[in-house]
């Protein structure tokens, strides 16, 4: 399994700002498989809860790069949030894995 990390500077849930005190997102690929499979982790300063369903985040990550896609909302609870890709991950290419 090939894999990368990110360090999340900002995320935005279907066009809604998460205030963080820390993300990171993670972004794998399994051997034979040409597909990416992703996860964002955030831990925000609000306790709201996500509610269940699909969502299109924006996220951007401590060195600059923006990265998108589709997701669905695994988990949340006293601000802390699951999201699973589901769908295409634009911004990072399986060729950046290691």
């Amino acid at each position: 399994m090939r894999h990368l990390r990110f360090d999340v500077a900002t995320l935005h849930v279907d066009h809604k700002p998460v205030v963080l005190k820390a993300a990171y997102l993670l972004v794998a690929q399994q051997d034979g498989s040409i597909d990416l499979q992703w996860e964002c982790l955030a831990y925000g300063f609000e306790s709201a809860e996500i509610p269940r369903g699909g969502y299109q985040v924006e996220i951007v990550t401590l060195d600059g790069r923006s990265i998108s896609g589709p997701v669905v909302l695994v988990r949340s609870l006293d601000g802390n949030h699951v999201l699973r890709g589901d769908g295409p991950i634009v911004g990072v290419t399986a060729d950046e894995l290691s």
